[in-house]
Formats: structure tokens, C-alpha cells, sequence
């Protein structure tokens, strides 16, 4: 179980851009246009006064994993995966709609609307509930060819098609700051607030890599890597190994989204950490920056440590909501920075059966775009490198889902005439990491035995959820 209030979505998304005036002590009259990122796979249902029947379920919660197994009852589900670009996983809304309809059936007989993050802060600040296509890609109710709602989806989930928000073009305004909404933040009244897109997409976005052969990897608590590409692109195989969706101005995204990257690190800090964080009020350095440089004295393999880290299910590639994470190889001279590396390296691995996933359907990858906060540490960002085998580039602003919303705000207002010039003039590059030849053999080795070590151990995890 995951869940958000929304009405405290909206309070904090006020405080946020109040905070956002205050510390860039910009002037009022400054501010051409407020654009959104936000999150996906959320839902959350008002009824007809607005008021909150349902928390927002976010991508995290798991309780639609029964029905997830099931979706074969009511919509095939490569169909479903070629209809929406979403293949039939316990995040997306779809999947949380049969769980509501089997265990909360009265707050969809009360329903008025059901809504994502975005949608619920938009209505209360306008009164309609407005959504962009690209978060709307990430609904599973989207098509993502014609980028309306699918009537066949809909329909098998006996839907209606005005139970859900209004669909926007992502730069386009859909009104203008009101009044109230004004005083509270700090701002004039009347700044053209533009819908935006969502927080996978603009990650792209702001990191540059919105052209063919260009790559995004984000490295926070989750992770993902994504390419664009001028159409949708679908995994052919029935595994349906990534996703695509839709991000903005005519361009689509393919990848997949990892539960288990950064919160590998915040386990072992807050079970295992204490010398680290010790180390770290010693020095005046932020934990992680101790555990990286502990994991940059051992070599590429981790001394032949190997960490399947699905701690908490995963999604990408696999679909798999009952595997665990294993340690394997431990022997008495691993140490702690040994593991340590070996998380940071089972990520990487994660990633790599993405790319190759996505290459195998002719999405090739020229150079890779890196943010998120695990993009700070030197070393994890050479172990992604080495790993997938491609230059790998991090950018000025680390948090690029925040500058991609400002790109397409920027571009709604007439500063920029598309996203290559906006991209041009607002992200920087301000190092490359590259591949080194033995630092990557060694990573194909010790990525075969990864997945051989996945597919012997499904049948356990299995055993163990039961």
C-alpha cells in the first residue's frame, strides 16, 4: 500500500512555487509562464462537490498485483500493451480500477472523476480537471497512437469516457493564475499556467535527449532509461519488456522504469551505515559521498560479488511484483564497500537488459544523458558507462524533470519556436564519462550470471510470496 492525499499534493505544490519566488528572488513581473512536471501511474476519485473519496494509489503501490495476473479475463493483454504502449503491470491505473471494482466497488458508484497528481492540483486551482497527454500515456487507458482515450479499453473496464480528466496539448495554457491562487504564491495574477508533461518525459527533455539516438538514464530512488523516437515504438516479443509513451511536441518515449536504484543505497545506509555516517559528521560530506568513495577502492566485479536488487518487485523488464533481492558470491574477504559497489553495479545491470531490450527493436544509442541524485557520485556514473558500453553525459541541472517543465513552458510562450532550439539554449553538458574495455568485459561476464541467477530464482520467489 501506497498512497498521497491530494489535498496535500496541492498545498505543498503552492508551497513549492512560493519557496521557488522567494529563493530565486526573482521579481513578480518576471515570470512569463508556471509549468508542470508531475508524476505517473497515479489515481485517485472525487465526487461531484470535489471532494476526495480515494488517497492517490501511486506507481508504488502493489495491492493490484492479483488483478495484474487476471487482466487476461477482460482484455488481452498484448493488445492492451499495443493499444496503450503499457504492458499489464500493478502501477498503471488499469490495473488499479479492477482492484477498486473487486475490494472499494461504492467509491466508483460515487465517483465523478478519476485523477492523477497533476489533474487533481489543476482542478482545484481552475475547477476542471486538466491532463496532459504524456501523463495521460501513462494511464494504460491512453492510446498511444491516436493520443485519445481507448474506447476498447474503456470499455472492457466498463468506464466511461467522462469520468476522466480533459485532455491538453502539453504546451498548451489552460488558463491564467487566479487570484487567490496568486496571493498565496507570490506572483501576479493572470501568468499563463501551461499543463506541461510528465516527470519521465521532461527528464528526457531537460537532459537533452530528445533527438534519434539519444538516451536518458535517471538515477534517484527509482530509475529509468528512456530514447525518443518521432513515433510509438512497441517491444515485438509478448514479454513486453518496456514501455512507450507519449512526452511532447510529436515525440514518444521507449524504455522502462526501475523500482530499485538509489533506495539500494538508503537500505544499506540505514541498516548498515553507521561507520559511514560517522565518517561523514567527521568530515562535513554528505553520506552517499563516503559510501561512493568506499566503492571506488574496489575494483570493477565487486570481487566477484553479484546482487540481484529486486528488493521490492520490479517492473522492468521484468514483470514480476514477487521477486527479492539475493546476494551472491559472498565470501570472508568481501567487505562492506564490496557490497556497496555491488549494489551500484546490480543497477546498472538492471538498465543494461532495458537498453538491450529497446536495441533489439532498432532503437540504437548513440550517447546517454544521466541525472537524478545518484548522477552526483563519480563512480556510479563510470559503472553505468562501463556497463551498458556507451558515453555516458551529465548535465548542469540536476533535477531535469523541473527544467524540461520549463522548457515547454518556455516554448508555449513563443521563447523558443520547438524543443531542439529550446534544448539547445537551456541544458549544458558538463562531463562525458566513457566505456573502459576491461572494466566492461568483465561486466558482461558478471551480467550473464545476473540474469542466470534471476530466472533460477523465480520459482523461489514465488514460493516465498505464497
Amino acid at each position: 500500500m501506497s498512497e498521497q492525499d491530494p489535498r496535500e499534493l496541492w498545498s505543498k505544490s503552492i508551497q513549492a512555487m512560493r519557496e521557488a519566488v522567494s529563493r530565486s528572488r526573482c521579481l513578480a513581473e518576471d515570470v512569463a509562464a508556471i509549468s508542470f512536471s508531475a508524476q505517473l501511474h497515479g489515481l485517485s476519485v472525487i465526487d461531484k462537490k470535489g471532494d476526495v473519496l480515494l488517497n492517490l494509489i501511486t506507481w508504488l503501490d502493489l495491492r493490484a498485483g492479483p488483478q495484474t495476473e487476471s487482466i487476461d479475463r477482460v482484455i488481452d493483454p498484448y493488445d492492451l500493451y499495443r493499444r496503450t504502449g503499457c504492458p499489464p503491470i500493478c502501477i498503471y491505473p488499469f490495473a488499479k480500477i479492477l482492484w477498486l471494482k473487486e475490494n472499494r466497488p461504492h467509491i466508483l458508484s460515487s465517483a465523478y472523476k478519476l485523477l492523477s497528481a497533476k489533474d487533481f492540483v489543476l482542478y482545484r486551482m481552475f475547477g476542471e480537471p486538466y491532463l496532459d497527454r504524456s501523463v495521460a500515456s501513462g494511464s494504460q487507458l491512453l492510446n498511444i497512437e491516436r493520443l485519445t482515450w481507448d474506447e476498447r479499453v474503456l470499455e472492457a473496464l466498463e468506464l466511461p469516457a467522462d469520468s476522466l480528466p480533459i485532455l491538453c496539448n502539453e504546451t498548451e495554457t489552460v488558463g491564467e493564475l487566479p487570484t487567490d491562487s496568486a496571493k498565496r504564491i507570490g506572483l501576479r495574477k493572470g501568468i499563463p499556467v501551461v499543463c506541461g508533461a510528465s516527470d519521465a518525459s521532461l527528464s528526457s527533455v531537460g537532459l537533452g535527449a530528445v533527438r534519434p539516438g539519444m538516451g536518458a538514464i535517471n538515477l534517484g530512488s527509482s530509475g529509468a532509461i528512456r530514447i525518443a523516437s518521432g513515433r510509438p515504438v512497441l517491444d515485438s516479443s509478448e514479454e513486453m519488456r518496456f514501455f512507450c509513451y507519449y512526452a511532447a511536441l510529436k515525440t514518444w518515449v521507449s524504455g522502462g522504469a526501475i523500482n530499485n536504484a538509489g533506495m539500494l543505497l538508503q537500505w544499506f545506509k540505514d541498516n548498515f551505515g553507521s561507520s559511514e555516517t560517522m565518517e561523514s559528521g567527521r568530515r562535513g560530506l554528505d553520506t552517499f559521498e563516503i559510501m561512493s568513495e568506499e566503492a571506488s577502492r574496489v575494483a570493477p566485479g565487486s570481487g566477484n560479488l553479484v546482487v540481484v536488487p529486486f528488493f521490492s518487485g520490479e517492473r522492468f523488464p521484468i514483470r514480476d511484483w514477487n521477486t527479492r533481492g539475493v546476494v551472491f558470491g559472498l565470501t570472508y574477504a568481501h567487505g562492506r564497500e564490496h557490497l556497496i559497489r555491488a549494489l551500484m553495479e546490480s543497477v546498472a545491470f538492471t538498465l543494461r537488459s532495458i537498453q538491450d531490450a529497446l536495441e533489439e527493436e532498432r532503437l540504437s544509442i548513440r550517447e546517454l544523458r544521466i541525472g537524478g541524485g545518484g548522477a552526483r557520485s563519480t563512480v556510479w556514473r563510470q559503472i553505468v558507462t562501463d556497463v551498458l558500453e556507451k558515453p555516458v553525459a551529465r548535465t548542469r541541472v540536476e533535477e531535469a524533470s523541473a527544467l524540461g517543465a520549463a522548457i515547454l513552458g518556455a516554448i508555449s510562450v513563443g521563447l523558443y519556436d520547438g524543443l531542439d532550439s529550446a534544448v539547445k539554449g537551456m541544458v549544458r553538458v558538463l562531463r562525458r564519462e566513457t566505456p573502459r574495455a576491461r572494466a566492461s568485459a568483465t561486466y558482461r561476464k558478471h551480467y550473464g550470471i545476473y540474469r542466470e541467477l534471476y530466472r533460477i530464482c523465480q520459482p523461489c520467489f514465488r514460493r516465498l510470496s505464497s
